[in-house]
């Protein structure tokens, strides 16, 4: 068998569907990164085989947004409308890639059956990561703990004021909870405090209940609000600063089987 007849094509797009392609592989095998971009975004690498990345809806330059720091070897291009992260496009090839491809932007794709790759220590490479300066609080009661996050960038950040440690974090499995990579804790929205939302963008869809804020700068998926519960927060535990996630027990939800009706990729 030739290696392109053991090619499998696989589909994938943004959320709002502004964006959608398709690429060929002979089977995936996602890899994280864990330096600070990657984490926030929780990432799952996969890279195309050559010249089998094709884009079939919206423009990879003008459709998506392209976030660049540092050395600016990668763009991080995101949807600006839903906040999904994509790819990256290396300027120049490098280990023999010039596209990464996000595969939490797949559909049709069963992960819990995927090997995964070995983490890649990005975060060995360059200067380490500097978060921006912590949102003040004021008095912090006795006995509470102050988390402080951001996006990466650093144009949206919070502090939140928390009654107690945290321990544990929701993973969702719905369609938008899983592109974004997020891991949700659900504080009183009086014990967070928001510094840059001016910088934020908020995305709903369906009924329209759920606003999904991400910054419009980085694309980094940073909380949740709902129309018809104010009293609560949910904030993406990914982009706290300095939090260990392995810490964390984390709990599973289906919201992919309980959502009704199911997403489509839009037309």
């Amino acid at each position: 068998m030739s290696d392109s007849a053991s090619l499998v094509e696989y589909r994938g797009n943004c959320h709002c569907g502004a964006f959608q392609f398709t690429f060929k592989s002979a089977g995936l095998k996602p890899t994280p990164c864990d330096c600070a971009i990657c984490s926030k975004n929780a990432y799952l690498w996969v890279h195309p085989a050559p010249d089998s990345f094709t884009v079939v809806k919206g423009d990879e330059n003008t459709t998506l947004a392209t976030y660049e720091f540092g050395n600016k070897v990668l763009g991080h291009k995101f949807c600006p409308t839903c906040g999904t992260s994509v790819m990256g496009r290396f300027h120049q090839e490098t280990h023999g890639m010039t596209v990464l491809l996000n595969a939490r932007a797949l559909h049709d794709v069963d992960f819990a059956s995927l090997p995964q790759g070995e983490t890649y220590k990005g975060s060995a490479i360059g200067s380490p990561y500097q978060p921006p300066e912590p949102v003040a609080t004021g008095p912090v009661p006795e006995g509470s703990t102050v988390y402080n996050g951001s996006c990466h960038c650093g144009a949206v950040a919070y502090a939140l004021l928390s009654p107690e440690k945290l321990t544990s974090a929701r993973e969702c499995n719905c369609s938008i909870c899983w592109r974004d990579g997020a891991l949700w804790t659900y504080p009183a929205t009086a014990n967070v405090t928001f510094r840059g939302l001016e910088s934020a963008t908020e995305y709903a869809f369906a009924a329209k209940v759920t606003q999904h804020g991400f910054c419009k700068r980085c694309g980094v998926a940073i909380y949740e609000q709902w129309l018809d519960e104010a009293r609560e927060t949910a904030l993406n535990v990914r982009t706290f600063n300095n939090v260990d996630l392995s810490s964390l027990e984390i709990e599973k939800e289906d919201g992919w089987g309980k959502m009704q009706p199911q997403y489509e990729v839009p037309a």
